[in-house]
């Protein structure tokens, strides 16, 4: 079984000696920029801050929706004012009119792990399947030229389409990068209003590391998208690999996105994601419908070690295991993963919980993935 440390969140003690500590606490001139780190003057930052009036919880969350879900243009390799046509739409990662059509009930509904308003733990929810794994990417030109040889012909694994599938996770999550950094600096912001300067400084310290590891990741995600357009202005997908595993049976769970390559599929170790000093290789999954079944697709850039590991340890499970231990591994690393009203409600209590203990761990620790006994889906490799 893979390790799912008892605290989602990983805990660093810090003492007064901490160089973040330290700065806050010494005597500044109101000029001088802000202990915090948002760029400002300490005067029109933290200067005062405890005895500013708090935001409510349901002020900050609206907000900060706001901030996070802004349009930020169309993200075509050659978009600009004059190929652009059309408004930014909501573009679907996980095809409306395929895998999703697939698992959405007759109310018109998905379900996913959402995190409660109140900042609980994730549940399994029903989101409408329009709103499901959308983001607003592209105008509705380049959504729809783009994207054509995966949205209107049936999927075949040919190499283009794999890596076009790869090139939407990848706008997908620097998108969201970019949100939670924006996000992240607008909690700065207000997020420690009317408190004691030493709940300050714990909140903002938390706040800065999360902010830099972020901004290496987008960094990281930026890189690899450069590559991807570079590709698909070309119209050469060479400097990428894919692999595709078809299956039958019934698509009750599907999934897509780009993740760092931590740990391969049987446990072993690959980089120490808590080093920032050290790039991270990255691998694109997605699931998608055919006439029998589905097909789970990876893709990763060519020379790149780490995610072929992961690819070739996911190929060396048995074959009546790998749809099983790849909806753990998808529930674990990925937010953008869907599944059926009617497969939910069919596993047991036991199933239910591990599953919610998944989706809740921002972090784990290795371990080998193993299949239950009984099957989580039924998909038959072929």
């Amino acid at each position: 079984m893979i390790d799912i440390p008892p605290n989602p969140f990983r805990v660093f003690e810090v003492d007064n000696q901490h160089p973040f500590v330290v700065d806050a606490l010494r005597e500044r001139k109101h000029y001088e920029a802000c202990w915090c780190g948002s760029g400002k003057k300490y005067k029109k930052c933290h200067r005062g801050r405890g005895e500013e009036q708090p935001y409510t919880l349901g002020k900050i969350l609206n907000l900060q929706r706001k901030v996070f879900w802004r349009k930020r243009g169309c993200m075509h390799p050659l978009a600009s004012v004059d190929t652009c046509r059309g408004k930014i739409i909501d573009a679907h990662t996980i095809q409306r009119k395929g895998p999703l059509e697939r698992i959405v009930s007759s109310s018109g509904h998905v379900m996913q792990f959402q995190v409660t308003q109140e900042g609980g733990a994730a549940e399994a929810k029903p989101i409408s399947w329009r709103k499901a794994s959308v983001f607003p990417g592209f105008c509705s030109f380049h959504d729809s030229s783009l994207f054509s040889p995966i949205e209107r012909s049936t999927f075949t694994g040919d190499h283009k389409q794999c890596v076009l599938h790869a090139f939407r996770n990848v706008c997908n999550e620097y998108y969201r990068k970019q949100a939670l950094v924006e996000s992240l600096e607008f909690q700065r912001s207000v997020i420690d209003r009317g408190m004691e300067i030493d709940r300050q400084i714990n909140i903002q310290l938390s706040i800065s590391g999360n902010i830099e590891g972020q901004k290496k990741s987008l960094e990281e995600n930026g890189n690899y998208r450069d590559i991807l357009e570079e590709a698909i202005r070309r119209d050469n997908y060479d400097n990428f690999e894919s692999a595709c595993y078809f299956f039958n049976g019934k698509l009750d769970v599907v999934s897509s996105s780009i993740i760092h390559c931590e740990f391969d599929f049987r446990g072993n170790k690959l980089i120490d994601m808590w080093d920032i000093s050290k790039d991270a290789e990255m691998l694109s999954h997605t699931v998608v419908n055919t006439d029998g079944g589905g097909a789970i697709i990876f893709v990763w850039l060519k020379g790149d070690p780490h995610p072929e590991r992961v690819v070739e340890s996911f190929d060396d499970l048995p074959d009546d295991e790998k749809g099983d231990i790849f909806v753990q591994y998808c529930l674990v690393n990925c937010e953008n993963t869907f599944f059926s009203h009617q497969w939910w409600d069919a596993l047991d209590d036991n199933k239910q919980k591990r599953l919610q203990e998944y989706a809740n761990a921002t972090y784990y620790e290795g371990g080998a993935y193993t299949a239950n006994e009984q099957r989580l889906v039924d998909w038959m490799m072929v």
